[in-house]
């Protein structure tokens, strides 16, 4: 903090103590000029001093005057304003002190007083001056004025209050030094804090977690960006949490009254987005206060699956390679077998199960090959509603399936999302093909297939269904469709859903069974759109921007 500024005090501050000093000449000068036309003036002896002391009163009145005229108006340098209105005053006040008798009066420690103005103002060269002016003009004092002791004894007493104006000047220059390090330390440490804050606030806003504060009343007093999409893009001016999420300010108030938190999950119903709420009370605020944390359980089991399923995914494209060739020769094997002449009804039938297993698991030994070969994902902008119609078509025909069986329900505009199309050709021809399978309520009946698009979120993300009409999937076994090897049909290989959705997180779309009224099976694919990604880009060099403070 040893700089070269701290060492004199700034524009501003000057400014500020011209003020008060020039206040106080004000006040001073009226009673000087009373003390100057007052019948104790008169008696002054030699005679020249009654009318030297009315000439510097009147002086110091007009200079008082002149000076805060000067100050206001800003006309001069605050510095040299300072400097020259200093040396007025001392000039002044020393003429008035010879007039009433020398430093006999005490009049000195109005000099003192303007010295430390001085000292703490200006730069110490110049309080030094003043203060080595002081002096000689007090001893020069001492030696004219005429007094009943010693001359000796007169310097030496002028002397002494001389060295005070040098201890004074000293002493009020280290101390200005000191106020102003002070100061300079106290700026930069609030320039700290606010640049820590806006870390924070950036911090809070780009967390993937949701958080809000929730005073005593229930009105939420910060929000981040976040927690704003996991409530269903409440309007701004929206802040009663029951209004909001009621299911979580129930949950906010159970835990208030009992100081026990709840581990189970959270349906928010603005957006049907299941979350595990963390209540924590905030400390050193006048009215009580909640922190809340939202974290999405979609987020967090999929982290677990990610970790747990790459293991399985490596070791079983590792037996899936070693299984390959000896299936080829089993299924080659076979179909020699088949084509003998002297087979009888049973060994064909034998020998045709025989095919169809080795077929299955040729199946699954290409679904794991296709897992451990995945290429990284192109990501481009593509327009979903002329895709969806090009796939349908492309389905309808390689299935030989009427028109009616695959609907669509696409908005009339194009929809563009960030998506590598190949790659969500595959995910969706899976679903639809998994749906064709499994959506039946009986071996005969052919369901009948849906792809649905809409913008959620506030037009943030599209979300791609692929809904049937059967029988859905029963409770119980919803959390296990994603799973690898997983499957309820005798023929299924329990690859299917699991490589629509790792194709899926490739492309940062998340894959989800949803429950949809009136149907049977929905799978909904979230997808991103182009301004959604730019918005999210040019909002990260900006700083937090999204704690809506009340």
């Amino acid at each position: 903090m040893k700089s070269g500024t701290a060492l004199v005090a700034d524009k501003d501050i000057i400014q500020r103590a011209l003020y008060y000093l020039n206040g106080f000449r004000i006040l001073l000068a009226p009673i000087l000029l009373g003390a100057a036309l007052s019948r104790f003036a008169v008696d002054l002896t030699p005679a020249y001093k009654t009318f030297l002391l009315q000439a510097a009163a009147f002086t110091y009145l007009g200079a008082a005057v002149v000076f805060m005229i000067v100050h206001l108006r800003k006309s001069s340098p605050a510095a040299e304003l300072a400097s020259f209105s200093l040396a007025t005053d001392l000039i002044i006040i020393g003429i008035v002190l010879h007039c009433f008798g020398g430093i006999e009066s005490g009049l000195v420690i109005l000099i003192l007083f303007y010295i430390g103005i001085a000292g703490l103002l200006l730069p110490l060269r110049t309080a030094l001056l003043f203060a080595s002016l002081v002096a000689i003009g007090l001893v020069i004092d001492a030696t004219l004025t005429p007094q009943q002791i010693t001359v000796a004894a007169k310097v030496a007493q002028a002397g002494l209050y001389g060295i005070a104006a040098f201890v004074t000047a000293l002493a009020s220059s280290l101390l200005g030094q000191w106020g102003r390090e002070y100061q300079l330390l106290a700026e930069r440490r609030g320039v700290d804090m606010a640049n820590l804050e806006q870390v924070n606030e950036l911090i809070i806003h780009r967390m993937r977690s949701g958080v809000l504060v929730v005073d005593s009343a229930g009105t939420v007093r910060q929000i981040n960006e976040a927690a704003w999409y996991l409530l269903g893009n409440p309007p701004v001016k929206e802040r009663n949490l029951r209004v909001i999420a009621p299911a979580l300010f129930d949950r906010l108030q159970r835990w208030r009254k009992t100081g026990k938190s709840q581990d189970e999950g959270l349906l928010l119903q603005s957006t049907q987005v299941a979350v595990v709420p963390r209540m924590l009370s905030m400390p050193g605020l006048k009215s009580e206060a909640t922190l809340i944390f939202l974290e999405d359980t979609s987020v967090i089991s999929r982290r677990a699956r990610d970790l747990a399923q790459a293991s399985l995914a490596r070791l079983s494209a590792s037996i899936a390679h070693e299984i390959r060739n000896p299936l080829g020769a089993l299924s080659h094997a076979g179909q020699l077998l088949r084509e003998s002449e002297d087979l009888n009804p049973s060994d064909l039938k034998l020998i045709n199960m025989m095919l169809n297993h080795a077929s299955r698991m040729n199946d699954i030994v290409e679904n794991v090959l296709k897992l451990s070969r995945r290429e990284r994902a192109r990501v481009e902008a593509v327009n979903l509603v002329s895709w969806a119609r090009k796939l349908t078509n492309e389905f309808k025909r390689y299935h030989r399936l009427p028109e009616e069986q695959v609907k669509l329900e696409l908005p009339s505009a194009a929809i563009m999302v960030l998506v590598d199309p190949g790659q969500l050709a595959q995910a969706v021809w899976n679903l639809m093909e998994n749906a064709l399978k499994h959506g039946r309520h009986s071996e005969d009946q052919i369901p009948v297939l849906k792809l649905r698009a809409s913008p959620i979120r506030g037009h943030r993300e599209v979300a791609l269904d692929i809904l049937d009409d059967g029988p859905g999937i029963p409770l119980e076994k919803r959390s296990q469709v994603f799973e690898p090897f997983f499957t309820t049909h005798k023929q299924g290989s329990g690859l299917g859903l699991y490589l629509a959705r790792q194709l899926c997180d490739a492309n940062q779309a998340s894959l989800e069974y949803v429950q949809v009224s009136k149907a049977g099976a929905c799978f909904r694919i979230l997808l991103r759109r182009p301004e959604a990604q730019e918005a999210k880009d040019s909002a990260a060099p900006q700083g937090a921007t999204t704690a809506a403070n009340s």
